[in-house]
């Protein structure tokens, strides 16, 4: 192909050989669990879970989510963002009577009585900010399953803090890949998240975990290529503008980042 789609950073363009490029998009992700429904894999031991038991996991939205671990990591990011000023303390929401704005409530007897005023709103109308995030799930071989499910947690309860935060994120999920074949760069992406869309961590994690990679899209290369598929697999592409899941995580950068790009963007 000689141009990647215009939503994409142009800087991809640079780091993706283009003329060697083979390009798989998803549609969302009902069309990625659709494609997958139908795959197996060959080698059927990875992350300790056959492929059926894993499809369908990911076919009902359920995960090897640890509420316990999840939560602990999340005081941790909470904690973590609070000491570099970056969260304040939760207070409790004061509203007022109006007659229109974001609505909380009715008063009933307001409203039986013809007032105009009988919507119940927040006192405080907020501006929400909108962000475009790609995640990588792309790394390289010796990165551990525990390690992937680490960086997930923190990145998806730094992801619910933002949206706290009336940060609004479009997540894409993108794997990239070269000498997939014998010189081949793979492209793919699943639009995961629209940036109104609430994000619930554990909703998430039934996605974006390390079954990902080491089941699902080992499976799409392996339908994909054949006999031409490269025994490892190919090598991971780090993109710009991409957070590679299997890179180390550090959740105030990554925070403080997104926050200052979507707030400038106003």
């Amino acid at each position: 192909m000689n141009k990647l789609p215009c939503i994409y950073p142009t800087e991809w363009e640079n780091e993706i050989t283009l003329e060697d490029l083979d390009y798989l998009p998803f549609r969302n992700l009902f069309h990625f669990k659709s494609e997958v429904s139908r795959l197996t894999q060959i080698n059927d031991d990875k992350c300790d879970v056959t492929y059926k038991e894993a499809l369908s996991d990911l076919m009902q939205e359920k995960s090897k989510f640890d509420e316990k671990e999840y939560y602990t990591i999340r005081n941790l990011v909470r904690s973590n963002l609070l000491k570099r000023g970056l969260l304040s303390e939760e207070v409790y929401e004061e509203y007022k009577y109006d007659t229109s704005g974001i609505v909380v409530d009715y008063d009933i007897g307001k409203y039986a009585a013809g007032e105009p005023d009988c919507v119940i709103v927040p006192t405080q109308q907020y501006v929400d900010f909108f962000y475009e995030l790609y995640i990588n799930i792309s790394y390289e071989a010796s990165t551990t399953d525990y390690f992937i499910r680490q960086n997930t947690n923190k990145l998806l309860a730094t992801v619910e803090e933002l949206q706290r935060q009336h940060i609004n994120i479009k997540i894409t999920l993108v794997f990239a890949g070269k000498k997939c074949n014998e010189h081949n760069y793979f492209l793919s992406t699943i639009p995961l998240y629209s940036h109104k869309e609430f994000k619930d961590a554990k909703r998430m994690s039934s996605v974006l975990n390390d079954r990902l990679l080491r089941k699902f899209y080992f499976a799409v290369l392996e339908d994909y290529y054949g006999d031409d598929l490269a025994s490892g697999y190919g090598n991971p592409v780090n993109l710009t503008k991409a957070m590679n899941i299997g890179k180390k995580f550090n959740e105030v950068d990554f925070f403080t980042d997104i926050k200052n790009k979507a707030e400038g963007n106003l």
